[in-house]
């Protein structure tokens, strides 16, 4: 097989982070937009990498262990930034503790409003139909969503994301995971640079996934902190709200590759492997993220300590709460409709283009409101996923 266009998909994708990395290995400085656009592509550049890497390494390992390391490793740019943002809310304070929450929620809401709705929009163009159904084997991910979108309600209310809250939020995922290791899963047919990889000998293939791990690793790295300062000067300068730019632009850049390899696979008459890949990422961000930003505050500080919520960053968790909902309710009978897909899309445009705090209360409340008949109706649904779990944990 001829991977002519493989190879030079690999190359261009590399050498975007060229661009940023020579200017730091010259020390040259750039304006502070020309910065986020280099680092940010950098960054967009080594998410791709990383994700073609992760789904090239599960030919190698045991499919276990894939399932754990490779779903952390293909959320990496995303948790770099947030991260990034923790650490200076811990050791500087100030603004960057709104930002931290910024860009989880922003990231969790964008998943969902854009990521799930863009793939289902374009699974109903592909199969002809106005309702796509998912496999059975998405009950795990539905469940454990579910547990942690009413374990989050309460953050709001709290007005903090406690060091508890970060142990809850991170057993969660752990627990997810274990039991991931024991469900049955498709097994998903690589296609494009991955498929490329896969058909090298062995010794070269590890060695390239290795390789494509520590470069992109090492690009993020030298790239993160240039990227979200860039962004915030250039917000700055434009006159645009920091803490939208963080919400939105960040991870916009940073899940970009994610999304891009989703709707390959919808192309390829793979819907449930797509909508899969969403749910898990946006499980992995809806708990482990979390979690991770209030650990890392913790560490920053040199102290022990919960990550505080203004009014506005508690408004922000009660509407990324909210949503989570409606789509769980949406997915429990494991389908998703035209209708359903067009209401994740525009009440998510909505948010977006009227960010205010009327916006944010009302478009919970829609969410909530949308939900509860919803759940009602599937109550049924939510015993058999109980009932999956139930039988992953026996």
């Amino acid at each position: 097989m001829d991977f002519t266009k493989e190879k030079f998909q690999l190359l261009a994708i590399s050498s975007l982070t060229l661009p940023w990395l020579i200017s730091l290995a010259f020390n040259y400085h750039h304006p502070a937009l020309t910065q986020t656009l280099l680092s940010g592509l950098a960054v967009v550049s080594a998410s791709f990498l990383i994700s073609w890497a992760a789904e090239t390494a599960e030919m190698d390992v045991p499919r276990s262990f894939s399932l754990a390391v490779v779903a952390l490793l293909a959320v990496l740019p995303e948790y770099a930034v947030d991260g990034y943002f923790a650490w200076k809310a811990g050791s500087v304070g100030g603004e960057y503790v709104h930002y931290a929450t910024a860009n989880m929620t922003g990231a969790n809401r964008l998943l969902i409003g854009i990521g799930w709705s863009l793939v289902a929009f374009i699974a109903f163009r592909t199969l002809k139909s106005k309702e796509v159904e998912l496999d059975d084997g998405i009950r795990l991910e539905i469940f454990f969503l579910f547990l942690a979108t009413l374990y989050a309600f309460t953050l709001p209310l709290k007005g903090h994301i406690s060091p508890f809250d970060a142990l809850v939020f991170v057993s969660l995922y752990a627990i997810y995971i274990y039991l991931s290791t024991k469900a049955e899963r498709e097994e998903v047919e690589v296609g494009g640079v991955p498929a490329y990889l896969c058909s090298l000998k062995t010794e070269t293939r590890r060695l390239s996934v290795v390789v494509l791990f520590l470069f992109a690793g090492f690009t993020i790295l030298m790239s993160v902190e240039a990227f979200s300062e860039g962004l915030l000067e250039t917000a700055r300068i434009a006159g645009i709200d920091e803490f939208l730019a963080v919400q939105w632009i960040a991870p916009l850049a940073s899940e970009s590759p994610e999304l891009i390899v989703a709707i390959y696979f919808v192309r390829r008459f793979r819907v449930s492997a797509s909508m899969n890949a969403l749910i898990s990422s946006k499980v992995n961000q809806w708990t482990l993220l979390i979690g991770t930003i209030a650990i890392i505050y913790s560490i920053s500080a040199f102290k022990l300590q919960s990550l505080p919520l203004d009014a506005r960053q508690s408004e922000e968790v009660l509407l990324t709460a909210a949503q989570s909902l409606f789509a769980v309710a949406i997915l429990l009978d494991l389908k998703i409709s035209w209708k359903e897909a067009s209401a994740l899309f525009l009440l998510f445009i909505v948010q977006l283009l009227f960010p205010g705090v009327e916006v944010r209360y009302i478009i919970s409340a829609i969410y909530i409101i949308l939900s509860l008949p919803i759940l009602f109706a599937k109550r049924k649904e939510i015993v058999e996923s109980f009932r999956t779990v139930k039988r992953l944990i026996s």
